[in-house]
């Protein structure tokens, strides 16, 4: 429970992943969390397998990219908080995001198959508003997390977020 009050605290930016747990049992659960329902999120839209893959590269690649910031500045004693924190919190943000992935299937289907993508039927506002309002959110939470745990202004923070979804895009176009 108290793990759980913290994270909200950490997602309302009252806390920074310093007051998160730094255990490895904490880590590991938050990475297991993280990657199994980040698999059930891709797995709605996709085929299982590209599911497991996609999973699992991107959990592997946030855990690496976070190790990496860190010990660029000399922080390395400060990756189990920064990586539950993250990995904790893109747990619940993907969470939240399931129902909307769900509603977006059929469009997605559709604009796969569509010889015409302008002639697919848009997708409910409602769903498309709170992918954004979560993803932005998810921005926000990750920039204060980098920000917090490598010390360095707000500017600072946005880039190694958008740094790392760069990084992930790239990845996931040159692999399909």
């Amino acid at each position: 429970m108290e793990f759980a009050r913290r994270l909200a605290d950490l997602m309302l930016f009252r806390r920074g992943p310093q007051d998160m747990p730094g255990d490895q049992s904490s880590l590991v659960v938050s990475i297991a969390a993280y990657c199994i329902v980040l698999f059930i999120q891709v797995a709605l839209v996709g085929s299982l397998a590209g599911a497991l893959v996609q999973a699992g590269l991107a959990t592997l690649m946030l855990g690496l990219y976070a190790a990496t910031i860190l010990r660029l500045r000399g922080l390395s004693n400060r990756f189990n908080q920064t990586a539950t924190s993250l990995f904790s919190s893109g747990a619940v943000l993907t969470l939240i995001m399931l129902a909307p992935t769900h509603a977006l299937r059929p469009y997605l289907d559709a604009l796969r198959s569509a010889t015409d993508p302008s002639q697919v039927p848009m997708p409910s506002p409602l769903f498309a508003l709170v992918y954004l309002v979560v993803g932005i959110w998810g921005l926000a939470i990750y920039t204060h997390i980098y920000r917090n745990a490598l010390g360095v202004p707000i500017v600072l923070g946005v880039a190694v977020t958008l740094g790392f979804e760069v990084l992930l895009m790239l990845v996931f176009s040159v692999l399909g």
